[in-house]
């Protein structure tokens, strides 16, 4: 099984954690816009 990571919206910074980015963000509707994020970089921008 592959390992989980943070994937972030380069669009609206919505935060996924999963074994890849979802194809379109919930948040703002735009597709293949995830990015690997790290673990740090998820926090920050979920404060």
């Amino acid at each position: 099984m592959a390992d989980k990571k943070f994937w972030r919206c380069n669009v609206c910074n919505d935060i996924h954690y999963g074994v890849t980015g979802p194809e379109m963000c919930p948040t703002c509707q735009t597709s293949n816009a995830y990015v690997e994020a790290t673990k740090e970089e998820a926090l920050k921008v979920m404060e």
